[in-house]
């Protein structure tokens, strides 16, 4: 049996709100509005409050009172539409409008068909409308991609045994483990520092706020493989990288891959040069647009290919890995919520394809059951970006610089896949138009 999306979800009026909120907090993430500075007091206070009403309505738990929730915004987007429209753009340069509702008025009408409310978790997550048939498809298509590319590299590293029967035994392999959190610990600093040693041949600039690789002191802790917490405000700021404090739950030969992707030029480059480098109000620094972060994230561990990071046959092994852990996350999400997959059924979906210790997997099985349509936004941000980047190499030629590239992403901080698409075709455009020196 499918597991159901939170129900006050279902209450027309509060989609709606939800929908139109939804559609300011994206449209405000606009190149204008990034820059927008920390004097415009008046935006920023309702901008503040819009983003507290939007985290109430679509909480965990639910609003309290969801009719009352929905009355301020309405209030809060009313008085936001009074505040001269000047104060709100980038001295004329930019013709970007923090009263443009289009996005938003595009998903009330949407509502008017009725989205299910996993397709409305798609679309909170994602920024755009989903089809949960098309997502399955395409990740049954990236996963036997990627099972094929496996069984290739498996079949040069033992060319006896099948790529079953290898996912089995890498599994169970203790060589491929750290014996011990200090030996983990080890072998992560050490996988950090070389990753970071060629990070200037990919960035023009590096954030100036580092970061710790820890195991948590608490066994009771999240029990992920891995997790990033962003860097606080002040002279002493750092990020941390948290690894399970199990061994046993974090195969070495992920590392290199999942490093790539918490650490540098992952989460913590990401967020750490967003908080140094853009001078804008602090809901647009710490606005989490999963499929922004979390593309970002993913398209970060491809970077390694760039780097020379995956030398080693089982490093390669643990990319792919990596990888398709995502590409699975696409149907398994759509299977429990779209197309009655049962927990059990999702979980040997994933052993089947992957050398993910068994608690991993079932781990990943809770996550997605309690939070519709995020894992879902991985893949969909990360194929944003290659094809941005594919885009920019094609029309540039020679002249395509990727460190120009990575600067393009970034300098906005999170924002949705339309904006940035907006946002790289106008970069491509200004370097076409360039006259040669």
């Amino acid at each position: 049996m499918g597991l159901a999306t939170p129900q006050f979800h279902r209450s027309r009026e509060i989609r709606l709100a939800v929908a139109l909120c939804l559609g300011l907090c994206l449209d405000t993430t606009a190149p204008a509005v990034a820059s927008l500075p920390q004097t415009d007091s008046a935006a920023t206070e309702h901008l503040d409050r819009m983003t507290r009403v939007y985290g109430g309505l679509v909480g965990d738990s639910g609003p309290e009172d969801p009719s009352a929730l929905a009355g301020e915004f309405i209030l809060v987007a009313s008085e936001l539409a009074q505040l001269d429209r000047s104060a709100l753009s980038v001295a004329g340069r930019i013709d970007y409008d923090i009263l443009d509702w289009r996005l938003g008025l595009g998903i009330a009408a949407e509502m008017e068909e009725e989205l299910t409310p996993y397709e409305l978790e798609l679309l909170r997550h994602t920024g755009e409308r989903q089809d949960p048939e098309e997502l399955h498809s395409f990740g049954l298509r990236e996963v036997e991609r990627l099972r094929g590319e496996m069984a290739a590299l498996v079949a040069r590293y033992d060319a006896d045994v099948d790529l079953g029967e290898f996912l089995d035994a890498a599994r169970a392999d203790d060589r491929l483990y750290a014996g011990s959190q200090q030996e983990l610990l080890r072998h992560a600093r050490s996988t950090a520092a070389q990753i970071r040693s060629g990070l200037s041949e990919l960035f023009h600039e590096e954030p100036d706020t580092g970061f710790q690789i820890v195991t948590p002191g608490d066994r009771r802790s999240p029990r992920y493989m891995a997790w990033y917490q962003g860097p606080g405000r002040g002279r002493n700021a750092r990020g941390y990288v948290v690894l399970n404090p199990d061994p046993d739950q974090v195969p070495l030969f992920v590392l290199d891959a999942l490093l790539l992707h918490e650490a540098e030029p992952g989460h913590h480059f990401q967020m750490a040069w967003t908080t140094e480098t853009i001078v804008t109000p602090s809901w647009r620094r710490d606005l989490m647009l999963t499929v922004y972060v979390e593309g970002w994230g993913l398209y970060a561990e491809s970077l390694g290919t760039d780097l020379g990071v995956y030398r080693h046959p089982m490093s390669e092994f643990g990319r792919l890995n990596l990888e398709m852990w995502r590409a699975i996350r696409l149907v398994v999400d759509t299977g429990l919520h779209a197309f009655e997959w049962s927990p059990r059924r999702a979980a040997q979906f994933f052993a089947d394809h992957t050398a993910l210790p068994r608690e991993q997997i079932n781990i990943e099985i809770e996550r997605y059951a309690g939070n519709p349509g995020q894992a879902v936004a991985y893949k969909i941000g990360e194929q944003r970006i290659l094809a941005m980047r594919a885009r920019a190499e094609l029309a540039l030629g020679p002249a395509f610089d990727l460190r120009d590239f990575h600067r393009v992403v970034l300098r906005h901080g999170p924002v949705p896949m339309t904006t940035l698409d907006e946002i790289v075709d106008a970069w491509i455009e200004s370097e076409l138009t360039v006259p040669d020196a």
